[in-house]
């Protein structure tokens, strides 16, 4: 599959390398040069651009992408303008990082249904793996 990874910070940076590693192509953007430095090397191509910019996006092939994830986590304002110029731009399979149920709210009403808080995730998988190995090292 191929797969569009917007927000190449600590979170979008592993998701980018994890795909790759599993085989799949994957498209990173981040405004950030010094993010796209760091995974350049690791990922099929990437984008120094601001994903809010619809004309921007459309640079990208976005008809051939498979899933595009949203995974900008430093500001809600980017993430739900990145979403909004998707939906501008007819794109259809968005996941997006929420970083609050407020910013979940908002994107499930702006009809994105594949949404995820990876820090709640992260903080349930810990809890349980420390509940069932708390004498043992986690990580």
């Amino acid at each position: 599959m191929k797969y569009l990874v917007i927000g190449l910070g600590n979170f979008g940076k592993t998701l980018a390398q994890t795909l790759t590693d599993n085989g799949h192509e994957v498209i990173g953007v981040d405004i950030h040069s010094r993010n796209i430095e760091q995974i350049k090397d690791r990922i099929a191509f990437s984008y120094i651009m601001d994903a809010t910019d619809p004309l921007a996006l459309r640079s990208l092939p976005l008809a051939q992408i498979d899933c595009t994830v949203v995974a900008i986590g430093q500001s809600m304002d980017h993430s739900l303008r990145t979403v909004a110029a998707l939906k501008q731009l007819k794109v259809e399979n968005i996941y997006a990082r929420a970083l609050d149920t407020t910013h979940k709210s908002i994107l499930e009403a702006m009809n994105i249904r594949k949404i995820f808080i990876p820090e709640s995730y992260a903080a349930k998988l810990f809890a349980t793996k420390f509940a069932d190995n708390a004498t043992e090292e986690l990580l």
